[in-house]
């Protein structure tokens, strides 16, 4: 390939990033302040792009120079925001899960597979008062932050947040067709996340325990009707018009790791969870290959449950509700 084919392949790459209203001419000429007519002729080849324009607009848009110029090595380049301990704030964190889930239905077609550790994190904001125990503890363990580390956990301190933002990012991953591969043991971290702190006396409410584990068990049967229909609808409304795919597989032999996969008009990116409750991601196509080649591989080697396999769903999600049942007797 040669320079002007790979200055042109790198200005594609940068298009395939833009929302579908954002011209990529003007988006060049603000990044780099040049004229509509300079951007044009960049784009066309007819003027190579400097050294300076390069890096600018390379640390713009994420795109790795390596993939680019098919430079081998042992490295892969991934890039992220990590979380501030010092000026956290609840909904700056719930807006960060929306803007993603938004940029992900700019695509006409989409599709989101998730390597499950612990049930998937959309699924939690269904049930507000779940979905705030569980940011609570991610965000007490991670962030070694005073206000979080000495309180004790009450629900209505945060339950107003995840009512409204919570609400937006369970609409909004409702409308993305999903593949899941889960395992018996995804439950678990919960289950001992709500023990720790009962038996820590960090709830305030013997009340707010009931409830949390009430959500819990409401969301795992949710998720088997879901399974059971084959798309995905908010709780206790299986009645939709638009039909949006759900599959899930279950594998009595790997644990994931929240990898999220996704496809958007055929790019791809990969999201690896790190450090608790931050993800980074990568467009590295040598990575995201060798990764959507391991989930088909493991996809193979698992019973998919969505709308067939009536007898193993029912024995899986009883076994979750029977593990929920279990501690809910020490109350």
């Amino acid at each position: 390939m040669d320079v002007t084919e790979l200055q042109i392949d790198f200005l594609r790459k940068i298009k395939s990033q833009l929302p579908l209203h954002l011209s990529l001419v003007d988006a060049i000429a603000e990044l780099l302040h040049i004229s509509n007519d300079s951007a044009y002729r960049r784009l066309r080849g007819e003027k190579p792009l400097t050294f300076d324009e390069i890096q600018l607009l390379a640390d713009h848009y994420k795109i790795s120079l390596d993939s680019l110029l098919h430079v081998k090595r042992d490295a892969l380049v991934f890039w992220g925001k990590n979380i501030e301990r010092d000026d956290f704030d609840f909904e700056n964190y719930l807006q960060g899960i929306v803007k993603q889930l938004e940029f992900f239905l700019k695509a006409t077609n989409r599709n989101l597979f998730y390597l499950n550790k612990d049930i998937p994190i959309f699924h939690h904001f269904m049930f507000p008062e779940l979905a705030a125990f569980k940011c609570y503890f991610w965000i007490r363990y991670d962030l070694d932050y005073p206000k979080f580390n000495r309180e004790r956990f009450l629900l209505e301190d945060f339950i107003d947040i995840f009512n409204k933002t919570g609400k937006k990012i369970s609409d909004l991953y409702l409308q993305i067709p999903s593949t899941e591969i889960w395992n018996l043991d995804c439950i678990n971290t919960t289950i001992r996340q709500i023990d720790y702190y009962r038996e820590t006396k960090i709830f305030k409410s013997d009340e707010d325990i009931a409830i949390v584990y009430d959500c819990l068990e409401k969301l795992v049967s949710h998720i088997e009707t879901q399974v059971e229909y084959g798309y995905k609808f908010p709780f206790q409304k299986p009645d939709q018009n638009e039909k949006v795919k759900y599959s899930v597989f279950i594998n009595d032999f790997v644990l994931g790791d929240n990898t999220i996969a996704v496809e958007l008009d055929g790019e791809r990116m990969v999201f690896l969870n790190h450090n608790v409750i931050n993800y980074m991601m990568t467009n590295n196509k040598e990575f995201i290959n060798y990764t959507f080649d391991t989930l088909k591989i493991i996809m193979r080697k698992s019973t998919l449950i969505s709308e067939i396999s009536e007898k193993n769903r029912q024995i899986f999600f009883n076994n979750l509700r029977e593990r929920i049942h279990e501690k809910r007797k020490l109350l």
